[in-house]
């Protein structure tokens, strides 16, 4: 990414409030030096750091609250500040104080590393699995075969369940007894012998080679000859839907074999999560979705020697489960029995509701589950759909669902909604969560209305045709959608939302004061800057030490563009909402992000230093520079520039960076809609320095853009070179 290098200093002014001092906190050990970091082990005692005032009298009068950056490894008392550790990993302990009559709000933290509990348990070597030697189904101590007979090697059998037909096979006394090479034990003459079986085990992550011996004897008696059974399974392989019984594959038997419980079993892996099998019957009972052998052994008798058969099972899923049933071929046709008529044809995948009602946890007295195609559980919902083919739901008639986490749930694919020729079909959706959460959601002649806590419909692209009515209504967000598309008949009637004051334009999209309303969702982490080096945050979601530091998610207006390495900011903030963010949110939380969309935060080291920013902004848009207790300095660029921001702070500070439309805006409406028509970004930052006053000033002035990748520069006497927009000394170090 090239840089350009050029000053614009903007001065930093420091505002403090008519009568009001100024406080300062920090947390301390018990010696009283002040921590900033500390390391802790779960499942020992922990001293946490106490908070102390300047002025100490402060600590009466104000109020504290404390947070957790990551509740994961450590939660605290909000009031109290009293830490449970929960996890090993990183977390960012901050104390915050309310602004008095007397003194101004501040802050502090520290970085806590909690790690895992030492392990003292002495490790005990890995050890074989017990095994012992079977042959028609019993354990074998001694084998007798005789002078001149060949068998079939005995079968080893370990304690966890793995069987072994074919193992490495030798005999301590050729003379008496040999293994051949096709795996036969063969009697050369009469007397003892001892047969060796060599397997490689898996034992705490090692593979062990282990020997395991059985006497034999062999005896001066001619051999008994036995036919092969030639046992075979049709078919050989099965696959059916969950839910469906299965037909046992067919045994032939030329040979008109009696299987009894003495010379016959069947069974499956050992510990099978896809099926259960009958031993004596072979009758499969499924478990879950997925692929299993199922296999049946002949020990043999007295005519026939044994042998050992297999089929391979195959669950699979149509992708559909409705209200807590997984559709399959069996219950397609009526998938909720009395309640109405609901049906699939997995053939269109189209599922068709007549006068149905689902409530997600009233069959079966369990939520609506199935597996993803990544074996991970999803949400709870009526519907849940997770084939990537588009779901046509036809509704005829009254239909509703309810009491679920989301009403409709379709993991991979865009959900169509229509009535039949001449009919008109509706449904009603509500959901804990979501109403109807999707790829994507087109409408045809039909009337539906959503509910959700947090949305009433969310997906990526909303189309409404004509003769098409949505009623969506949420706690949060009415309608989330990337991407909004009305047919050209359709003036906006057929879209109703329950959100205050946001209204629809044709072509447009929603709006709420006069402005485009959208929410933007950028998560982003704290980064931590050093007090000795230039810190570049370059939007590559990396800091120079490989941690991560801001983290985007391209939605909506704002939006990062990897060809120009910018990031392009649409939705502006208010003062007042950064403030009251500041105050009372951790910076990188939900709760932030869903109040400060766009917003990026990192932190200052104590000290002096400057905010180097390369950006533009538009007429009409400013980008406000907040460090956090000081009033807003503001930027504005009609070039792609550097512009600087000095600071001077006492202790380590956050700063946020947002976008601010003059005459001020609002908070944004809590509807996300974007269409062709929608307002370009407001400002572009490509790239954001922070530079400590003890860090090396480096190369001043350079035009980066004259410079190639790989240039090297003498200035001053001195040797630079540069590589992908950075500039390094002739010993490697980077100065800019």
């Amino acid at each position: 990414m090239k840089k350009f290098f050029l000053s614009l200093v903007a001065i930093l002014a420091t505002i403090s409030m008519f009568g009001q001092d100024r406080l300062n906190i920090y947390f301390a050990d018990e010696t009283g030096a002040q921590v900033r970091k500390i390391e802790a082990t779960l499942g020992e005692p922990f001293n946490a750091p106490h908070l102390v005032f300047e002025p100490a009298e402060a600590e009466r009068s104000v109020r504290v609250q404390y947070a957790s950056q990551n509740p994961n490894v450590a939660e605290i008392d909000m009031m109290s500040g009293r830490i449970e550790l929960k996890g090993e990993g990183s977390t960012y302990i901050t104390a915050t104080t309310g602004q008095t009559e007397q003194y101004l709000s501040a802050s502090a933290r520290y970085n806590l590393i909690v790690e895992a509990p030492h392990d003292t348990t002495p490790v005990e070597p890995p050890t074989c699995p017990e095994a012992y030697f079977y042959q028609n189904g019993e354990r074998l101590k001694t084998l007798t075969i005789h002078k001149g007979e060949a068998v079939s090697l005995p079968m080893l059998l370990t304690a966890t369940g793995s069987v072994y037909t074919s193992y490495q096979a030798y005999t301590d006394s050729a003379n008496i007894a040999i293994v051949t090479a096709d795996n036969l034990l063969y009697g050369v003459n009469e007397g003892y012998a001892t047969l060796w079986g060599t397997i490689y085990a898996s034992a705490e992550g090692e593979m062990l080679s282990c020997d395991y011996a059985l006497p034999i004897l062999v005896s001066g008696q001619g051999p008994q000859q036995k036919e092969k059974p030639e046992l075979a399974f049709e078919p050989q392989e099965v696959t059916i839907e969950y839910g469906d019984p299965v037909v046992v594959p067919q045994i032939v038997n030329p040979h008109n074999i009696t299987f009894t419980p003495n010379n016959s079993k069947w069974y499956t892996a050992w510990d099978s999560k896809v099926a259960r099998v009958d031993e004596a019957t072979g009758e499969v009972t499924i478990l879950d979705v997925g692929d299993e052998i199922i296999s049946f052994e002949f020990t043999g008798n007295d005519a026939f020697e044994g042998q050992i058969i297999s089929y391979d099972l195959h669950v699979t899923t149509m992708g559909l489960t409705v209200g807590g049933f997984v559709v399959n071929n069996s219950n397609k046709d009526d998938i909720l029995g009395d309640n109405g008529s609901i049906t699939y044809d997995p053939i269109t995948h189209t599922l068709t509701m007549t006068n149905a009602f689902i409530d997600g946890l009233g069959y079966n007295m369990t939520p609506a589950r199935v597996k993803g195609a990544k074996d991970d559980v999803l949400p709870e919902a009526n519907i849940i759909y997770t084939d990537k083919a588009p779901l046509t739901i036809v509704l005829i008639g009254g239909n509703a669902l309810t009491t679920a986490e989301a009403g409709i749930l379709s993991q991979f694919a865009p959900v169509v909604m229509m009535s039949p020729e001449g009919a008109y079909g509706t449904i009603r959706i509500s959901g804990y969560t979501v109403g109807i959460k999707a790829e994507a959601l087109k409408l045809y002649k039909c009337g539906v209305s959503t509910y959700g806590y947090a949305a009433g419909v969310a997906v990526g692209e909303l189309a409404v045709a004509s003769g098409a009515n949505l009623f969506a209504q949420g706690s949060g967000l009415a309608i989330q959608a990337n991407s909004l598309i009305m047919a050209e008949d359709n003036n906006g009637e057929g879209i109703a939302i329950l959100t205050e004051g946001v209204t629809f334009e044709k072509g447009k999209g929603f709006f709420k004061d006069g402005k485009v309303a959208t929410v933007v969702e950028i998560g982003k982490v704290p980064v931590v800057v050093p007090d000795d080096e230039v810190t570049t945050i370059d939007f590559t979601q990396t800091d120079p030490e490989g941690n991560e530091t801001v983290v985007f998610s391209t939605s909506v207006n704002d939006t990062y563009n990897e060809e120009t390495g910018q990031l392009e900011i649409s939705t502006s903030l208010t003062d007042e909402q950064v403030e009251e963010a500041l105050e009372n949110l951790v910076p990188g939380s939900s709760a932030w992000i869903d109040m400060l969309p766009g917003s990026l935060v990192f932190d200052i080291p104590a000290g002096e230093g400057k905010v180097r920013i390369n950006c533009m902004t538009l007429p009409g848009y400013k980008l406000q520079v907040k460090i956090e207790g000081q009033a807003a300095i503001s930027v504005q660029m009609v070039a792609l520039g550097w512009a600087e921001v000095s600071y001077n702070v006492a202790q380590p500070m956050h700063v946020v960076i947002y976008l601010h439309a003059e005459g001020g805006a609002s908070a944004p409406a809590r509807i996300i809609a974007r269409t062709a028509d929608d307002p370009a970004a407001g400002a572009y930052i490509q790239a954001i320095e922070i530079a400590p006053k003890n860090a090396p000033e480096g190369i001043e002035h350079i035009d980066a853009e004259r410079l190639e990748n790989g240039s090297k520069l003498l200035l001053d006497g001195q040797l630079y070179i540069i590589r992908e927009g950075r500039i390094f000394n002739a010993n490697g170090a980077q100065v800019r």
